[in-house]
C-alpha cells in the first residue's frame, strides 16, 4: 500500500499528515509524536480522530510505515475505535 511514496524515519514524520488503517482509509490526521528524543526512543503519535477530532494515543508497534505524506497503520476499524484518550503529561 502506498508503494509510490518515500519511507522517511519517525523523526521526520509530516506535520497534520493523514493517517490511515490496514484498509488504507484515513481514520485521522497525526498531531504530534510521542517520543523521547535524548534516547531516540520513537512511542507512537496522537491521533486527531476523523469525525469528532477526539485525540487517541496510537502506539508504534501499531505503525507499520511513515512516508513523506501519511502514516500507515495495521488497525482495523474497530481497532482504531478502540484506542486511548490521549492524555497530555
Amino acid at each position: 500500500m502506498f508503494e509510490d511514496e518515500t519511507s522517511v524515519a519517525w523523526r521526520a514524520m509530516p506535520r497534520h499528515a493523514p493517517v490511515v488503517g490496514a484498509d488504507g482509509a484515513e481514520i485521522g490526521t497525526a498531531e504530534t509524536l510521542l517520543a523521547d528524543d535524548d534516547e531516540d526512543i520513537f512511542h507512537g503519535i496522537v491521533l486527531k480522530r476523523k469525525p469528532g477530532g477526539e485525540k487517541v494515543e496510537i502506539p508504534a508497534r501499531r505503525i507499520t510505515r511513515i512516508t513523506t505524506r501519511r502514516v500507515v497503520t495495521d488497525l482495523g476499524p474497530s481497532d482504531a475505535q478502540a484506542l486511548p484518550a490521549y492524555k497530555e503529561k
